[in-house]
This record gives C-alpha cells, structure tokens and sequence, in this order.
C-alpha cells in the first residue's frame, strides 16, 4: 500500500483536484490536515474524511487558544472520530515542547492517535520535538520536513535518541540524498513518505524517492507500510 502521511485542504471542494494529484502516484490512503491558519478548518478535512474512505482525517489546533483548543481537539477526536493530531508550531507561534503543546498531546495520546509535528528552526526546532517525543514515549510522533534542510542533522540526532519519532519526507523528497541519510541514520523502519500536497506534488516525490534505488523491502516501509502501522490501517 502506497500512503501520504501529510497532505492539505482548506474546503472539502478542494478534495477531488487533491485525489486526482495522489492518483498520478499510486496513492491510496492520505493523512489529510486543514491548511494552516489560525483557528484551522478541521470541519472540511472530516468533511473529506466521510466523502472518500482514502482520507484518515487528522485534527490541526492552535494550542495557544488555550480550552478552545483542547475543547476543539476533543471534538475531532471523538464526534468527527479524527484520526490523528497536527502541530504547526511555527505558524502559531509557540515552542513546540511547551506546556500548551502537552496538554494536546495528552489528548491525543488518550485517544491513542499519532502527532505530526511541523518540523524547522526555533521554535519547531527538532531537537525540541525530539524533547516532546521523549516526554511522550507511548505515542507516535512523525516530524514532516525530516528538519526542513538546514536542520536535518538535528532532526536524525532527535529521532536516535527517541524510538517513537518518526521522520517524515514531506518537501524533503525532493532532496533524496536527506531520505538516504534518514535511512541510514534510523533504519527505512522509520522514515515515512509525505507529498505535501497540493503545494508539493505527490508523483514528483515518489519518482524522486524510488530513483534512490533502495531495496524493495525499504522502499515499501517508507511508501506506506510505516504509516499503516503507525495508524493502524
């Protein structure tokens, strides 16, 4: 199974150009996340999620809205069934290991779904969401951007250090030599492919990956099987 762990939309209208997109890759199952404001539209993304049974909905929140924020998440997880949490510290404007950020992981790990973790410098730097992910050993964590190039070195220091962080491709693909450097630092067991989409397009980041040449049962684990795993798909 091929599968996308990051992708965006900010109206269900946008779902049918986003599928065609995953389409030209092969891509079956898509992690699909509001695009980013301030106060996120997870009302379309489980909107998408009860169109198409490709889409496993996951819930974005701005932790410094505080109770709105926690009440927000607690209705996606549990009335729309979202599967899984977003953190977009840089975009919100808070330190991704901070105690705002806790209080939504802690949610999210009583509802035993995943965190993707938006990944750059200060504050979502990854050695800070390598602290988040140590805070939180029975949850899994998935860090797009794999440090968002300058940061990459950090980002392979987090994700030896803590068994439960996961290294997402997103926009990194298009770098594939970052995508090796990930395997061999952490083994192709946690490293899981992400397009980005529709900034970013998903066949683009397949091809780039699949010229790497890895082996097949490599290959395989980051196009899909991690994520099935990590989702329970």
């Amino acid at each position: 199974m091929r599968a996308d762990c990051e992708a965006y939309v900010s109206t269900a209208e946008d779902l049918p150009d986003l599928l065609a997109m995953e389409d030209r890759a092969g891509i079956e199952k898509v992690v699909l996340i509001a695009s980013v404001q301030y106060r996120p539209n997870n009302r379309a993304v489980a909107e998408c999620g009860r169109l198409s049974d490709r889409i496993i909905p996951c819930a974005c929140v701005n932790p410094r809205l505080g109770d709105e924020a926690t009440g927000e998440l607690e209705r996606c997880l549990g009335e729309d069934s979202m599967r899984g949490l977003k953190l977009m510290s840089a975009n919100h404007g808070y330190v991704v290991s901070s105690d705002a950020a806790n209080d939504c992981v802690e949610i999210a790990r009583s509802y035993g779904v995943p965190v993707t973790v938006h990944s750059q410098g200060t504050p979502s730097h990854p050695l800070e969401i390598g602290v988040l992910a140590r805070r939180f050993p029975d949850v899994p964590f998935i860090m797009d951007h794999m440090g968002h190039r300058y940061w990459r070195g950090q980002a392979l220091d987090a994700a030896r250090l803590a068994d439960n962080l996961f290294l997402g491709t997103c926009i990194a693909a298009f770098e594939p030599g970052a995508v090796r450097d990930a395997v061999n630092a952490v083994g192709a067991e946690r490293v899981v492919f992400g397009s980005n989409a529709p900034t970013a397009h998903p066949d683009l980041a397949v091809e780039s990956i699949a010229r790497l040449g890895l082996p097949q049962d490599q290959f395989d684990l980051i196009m899909g099987d991690n994520l099935a795993r990590i989702y329970g798909l």
